[in-house]
């Protein structure tokens, strides 16, 4: 259709098509990518006896995942921020700089009310609470994590934290709610600072499951190597290593290191560290070489792909429009008639019988982003005209 077509739209779809022409120029490399991600899975099989791989390496775990992960890499997972102010300035830090340090809150509202409301027109299995640091606003942990384990006593419930003011008094406090796994950041403090190792031994006598949940530094990699052993003989039964990103708007994005561009349907651009991976093979190697008890879970760049495409799955029910359809799990689908100023927004199963119903009107097929939170309406990436 030509351009001045176009300017005779209504106005509501020269937006979207605008949008989507701003969007055009920025094309997506994570096909280009998946080579790359498909190698590292090979080599992971060769090298790690054991290794359990599913869904083309999105899940890559040496022992069992933690019952957390398993909920969030199904999308049925939620993490309320009781804050987000934090006590230490980690250089690896993803905590996005434009959100206020007093906010509290979750994708799903920023109330514990309509938070619980939101619950119940979804399938969230698992709760954590973060940061920041939550236990800087301990009472508010407590109250909150008290609040919706009374409400919901049989969902999961995880605590992060950098372990600084995990004292024994909190970490009992939790127990007693009934909290079931707690997930330290020991690269924030060294991996082996005395004051959190004395925590971290506290924690494994309160709660069922302690976790180690950590970048995979590559710079660290002798130190983190080192301590493997230490954090076993202490309790900790999981370790999650994440891709080392380097993400806009945060710390993480001036923190040194290799870098390789990543590029998203929606125009997100972010780095990832490309040794980053094989950091976290060394340390599946030398659990597996040493035999220690220690679950080890490959959080790579497929993995949190796979978490994203679970939230917008998991927010469907209440962002999706009723004549939108969920397409590939990541993305909005839908289809619009216009004649003139009259326009009608309509589900793609009742394309055949609409264009029926209008043959005078010009038809267009529309794709959005599906939206990660509800403050988010996602990104308009389609704008097709139906030829007549």
């Amino acid at each position: 259709m030509a351009s001045a077509d176009t300017e005779t739209m209504p106005t509501r779809l020269q937006e979207i098509y605008q949008a989507v022409r701003c969007l055009a120029p920025i094309r997506s490399n994570l096909d280009a990518l998946q080579p790359i991600w498909e190698a590292h899975v090979s080599r992971a099989k060769e090298q790690i006896q054991g290794i359990h791989v599913e869904a083309a390496g999105e899940v890559m775990v040496l022992g069992d995942l933690s019952p957390g992960c398993r909920m969030c890499k199904e999308g049925t997972w939620d993490c309320i921020f009781t804050t987000m102010q934090c006590n230490l300035d980690c250089a690896f830090c993803y905590s996005p700089h434009a959100i206020p340090k007093d906010y509290a809150g979750s994708v799903f509202g920023t109330t514990p009310q309509e938070i619980a409301e939101n619950y119940a027109r979804t399938h969230i299995t698992g709760i954590s609470f973060s940061g920041g640091e939550p236990f800087l606003e301990a009472e508010r942990l407590f109250d909150w994590s008290a609040w919706f384990k009374s409400r919901y006593p049989d969902k999961y419930y995880w605590i992060y934290t950098n372990g600084l003011l995990a004292d024994e008094e909190n970490l009992r406090r939790l127990g007693d709610l009934g909290i079931d796994e707690i997930r330290f950041n020991l690269a924030a403090t060294g991996y082996d600072h005395p004051t959190v190792m004395q925590h971290l031994a506290a924690a494994a006598g309160i709660f069922p499951h302690v976790t180690v949940e950590i970048p995979a530094i590559p710079e660290h990699a002798s130190k983190l190597l080192s301590c493997l052993a230490d954090w076993c003989a202490l309790g900790v039964e999981f370790l999650n290593l994440h891709e080392l990103m380097y993400e806009p708007g945060t710390n993480s994005a001036s923190m040194p290191g290799a870098r390789q561009t990543i590029l998203t349907a929606d125009g997100h651009r972010s780095e990832i560290n490309p040794q980053s991976r094989a950091l976290t093979l060394a340390v599946m190697q030398r659990v597996q070489d040493k035999g220690l008890s220690l679950a080890v879970n490959d959080c790579s760049l497929q993995s949190k792909i796979r978490q994203l495409r679970g939230r917008r799955q998991s927010l469907a029910p209440l962002v999706k429009a009723p004549h939108e359809k969920l397409v590939g799990g990541e993305a909005y689908e839908s289809y619009c008639a216009y004649r003139g100023d009259r326009v009608r927004f309509f589900h793609p199963d009742a394309l055949h019988e609409t264009c029926q119903q209008h043959p005078d009107h010009r038809f267009v097929r529309l794709v959005r982003t599906a939206p990660l939170s509800l403050q988010d309406n996602g990104r308009w990436i389609a704008f097709e005209f139906l030829q007549p």
